[in-house]
């Protein structure tokens, strides 16, 4: 957490995969769970991408708002990452579907995908730099947002798995797409270390003490954990201080763990390796500024009265993290033996993948709504929108099992089976698809796949 200029970290606790790895446990898919063999897996590339042009270049200014106030909403988090694969031509940054059925296919593991740590050199530096604002008080440039909601991450995970498993909570939570999340790379003004910059720095951002201000001021919806495969939390002693800070504050953690994260965990436990290997060793966790990991250690250790601080960090996040498992390893399992009611554990996967395309559509749509509220809107931008929207119906259309059972969690009255017809046989109608990509009340299946990614809706 903070800037991407606070580093890498040392691997005192890894996803299930690098875990199980480490245990002498390789979690190997079959070949029938190859990655685009049953379904496309959406897929991000980095390119020349040009600045939105409904992204303004005046804000009032990281130095002159309240942190609690740099938030923005869910729309606004996920029409922003998609912004960064809406580039044009063979060089542009892109989201594509995987080719299926390539003679060479790739592994779910080994797929192509972008970091935090990129997005932020690519797009967020110098589509910010030398405004003096961050993403998020650009794009409420008017009137800045109270945080409702706090995200803790990793820099290292796949962007887009990242997403979907926030939207996937954020539907199971019934958290509006309108809540206001402090996300600290488009919360924090990014560019302000570069030679000639503006600023402000990081530093002088750091001295407002923003994590511990937003966790100070309860927010709504407290703090969402996302738990992904590809990389891990409590590596970035930033983290480790978020969480020391909640704690205090008595602010309630939420866990949110991606599709693949949950596969994983699960062929994890099947193998018989214990949650004991998913403890947390926070006195190893790094970040790159000395004088941060200086600062960081000494609150810590206050908090705690001495370096047993990170033993009662170490405890109070095992037990977090075992305790928030333990459900979804339930959910988990409840997947696996529907699909192998039916047959095949590869179902799995596809949902898995019918999860994440959900999480794109989502996505597409919160990006047209942001256009749509800025005048002179960009027709060719609107295109290239509906394009990608056309290339997730069909993946969606497509039964996560033939016998037509729905899977655990799933709500039915979200199957929308005549819009569906409607929209694959018509997927060159324009209009249609734009009304539903406009109103996912038309269209509420991408809704439905995200709820059951993370146990389903309440009410299911």
């Amino acid at each position: 957490v903070g800037s991407a200029a606070l580093g890498r970290c040392a691997a005192p606790v890894r996803p299930p995969m690098q875990v199980a790895a480490a245990a002498g446990c390789e979690l190997e898919e079959p070949e029938s769970g190859r990655l685009g063999e049953e379904l496309g897996m959406w897929e991000p590339t980095l390119g020349k991408v040009a600045r939105p042009h409904w992204l303004p270049t005046r804000g009032l200014g990281n130095m002159k708002v309240e942190p609690e106030e740099w938030g923005m909403t869910i729309q606004q988090f996920c029409a922003f990452i998609m912004a960064c694969f809406m580039g044009e031509g063979d060089d542009g940054g892109k989201l594509r579907t995987y080719a299926k059925k390539t003679p060479q296919k790739t592994k779910a593991k080994d797929a192509n995908h972008v970091t935090l740590y990129e997005i932020v050199d690519h797009f967020v530096k110098p589509w910010t730099q030398n405004t003096g604002n961050s993403i998020a008080l650009l794009m409420n440039c008017e009137k800045p947002l109270k945080a409702e909601v706090m995200i803790s991450h990793a820099w290292g995970e796949d962007i887009i798995e990242a997403m979907v498993a926030l939207l996937g909570k954020a539907y199971a939570m019934k958290m509006p797409l309108t809540t206001v999340v402090w996300f600290c790379a488009f919360a924090q003004y990014q560019p302000g270390d570069a030679k000639g910059d503006c600023g402000p720095s990081v530093a002088e951002q750091l001295s407002k003490d923003p994590f511990k201000r937003v966790i100070g001021s309860r927010p709504t919806f407290g703090m969402i954990v996302l738990h992904t495969s590809r990389a891990e939390l409590y590596e970035r002693l930033w983290c480790v201080y978020e969480v020391n800070e909640a704690k205090k504050a008595e602010v309630e953690p939420h866990a949110a763990f991606s599709m693949n994260y949950l596969k994983e965990y699960y062929f994890m436990r099947e193998r018989g390796v214990g949650d004991e290997c998913f403890r947390v060793d926070t006195s190893s966790a790094k970040c790159s500024c000395p004088g941060d990991m200086e600062l960081i250690h000494t609150r810590i250790k206050e908090a705690h009265e001495g370096m047993d601080g990170f033993k009662a960090l170490d405890d109070k996040i095992s037990r977090f993290r075992c305790d928030a498992l333990e459900p979804m390893y339930q959910v988990a399992t409840s997947f696996f033996e529907w699909s192998r009611k039916h047959g095949d554990v590869g179902d799995v996967r596809v949902l898995r993948d019918k999860t994440r395309t959900a999480g794109v559509f989502v996505a597409l749509h919160c990006l047209l709504g942001v256009c749509d509220a800025v005048e002179d809107f960009d027709e060719r931008y609107r295109q290239r929108i509906l394009r990608l929207a056309r290339e997730a119906v069909r993946p969606l259309a497509q039964p996560p099992h033939e016998s037509g059972t729905p899977p655990p969690g799933f709500d039915p009255k979200k199957a929308c089976p005549e819009m569906l017809t409607r929209l694959t046989a018509g997927l060159g109608c324009d209009a249609l698809l734009d009304a539903c990509l406009s109103d996912l009340s038309l269209f509420e299946l991408p809704i439905g796949y995200l709820e059951m990614s993370s146990g389903g809706a309440p009410e299911v």
